[in-house]
């Protein structure tokens, strides 16, 4: 089965907020791989850049949506989502470039793994290196030890973040810079949870794919170049404290226990302060 069937369509939904560096690289790419199999979308989050003016002057065939104001990567994407007609959502950031055949391997990937709630592409750096997308869930053990806090930045003991593999390989949760799901089993899991404005939306939403009987995969045959953190002009701080954030909203939503209430917001805090004091704010 064909991503060029004419019986199914993708929709590819795009969330932008001052994203003016990466977008036209994004969607020229995008554009090549979706043309024949359905549309793109672009919900932009109030970008004060030239973001929308690129779009409407170099893809008219894209559609965007413009919010007055940034509502957060988790509502834009739902907000896309409602406005779609196709029968599978790609999610895309907007500093991703699909390689050529990647979309049809992630179709196929899709169809051909009956379990399969959703999956996942390779990301690599501009230097064509891997970069890891896919992680453990967070529990109350790893998340001192991921990539995004002090300890396991400074002495290399992520025991969170999954590395790569040569075939498509079950992974309890991944970005979602590339992610493919099907409409209808999106939708029955009523989207992206709004309380994430930035990060940790897609690996809750992989928690509730697992919990609705179903697995995410990483597909390694498909993916692109990411730059990550070029996707969206935010301060680095800012963006470290969305993060922060919403680990502490994650893990009162999943583990609303003593841990949570009272000793992760005080261990998020000082990661933070420590990570802002030595300048390591970047995602």
């Amino acid at each position: 089965m064909s991503v060029n069937n004419p019986q199914k369509s993708v929709s590819a939904i795009v969330v932008t907020f001052n994203s003016i560096e990466r977008i036209e690289s994004c969607l020229k790419a995008l554009s090549a791989e979706i043309a024949s199999v359905g549309e793109i979308i672009v919900h932009d989050n109030a970008s004060g850049d030239a973001t929308v003016r690129a779009i409407e002057f170099g893809f008219p065939h894209v559609k965007i949506i413009r919010s007055d104001k940034n509502i957060g990567f988790a509502a834009a994407n739902n907000r896309a989502v409602a406005e779609s007609k196709g029968d599978f959502i790609l999610f895309v950031n907007p500093d991703f470039i699909i390689d050529r055949g990647a979309l049809d391997c992630m179709y196929k990937a899709l169809i051909d793994l009956p379990e399969a709630g959703a999956v996942a592409g390779r990301m690599r750096h501009p230097n064509d290196s891997f970069q890891p997308t896919c992680r453990k869930l967070p529990t109350m053990k790893n998340i001192f030890k991921s990539r995004g806090s002090f300890i396991g930045g400074r002495q290399d003991t992520d025991d969170y973040t999954l590395g790569d593999f040569d075939v498509p390989t079950e992974v309890p949760a991944a970005a979602a810079t590339f992610l493919l799901i099907r409409r209808d089993f999106f939708d029955s899991l009523n989207g992206f949870d709004e309380r994430f404005f930035m990060f940790m939306e897609d690996t809750d939403l992989c928690l509730r794919i697992a919990a609705a009987g179903k697995k995410v995969y990483f597909i390694p045959d498909a993916g692109g170049i990411h730059y990550w953190g070029g996707g969206a002009s935010v301060p680095g701080f800012r963006r470290l404290r969305y993060h922060h954030m919403s680990v502490w909203k994650y893990f009162l939503k999943h583990y609303p226990n003593g841990f949570s209430l009272l000793l992760l917001p005080v261990a998020l805090i000082v990661n933070l302060v420590l990570k802002a004091a030595l300048g390591r704010t970047g995602k």
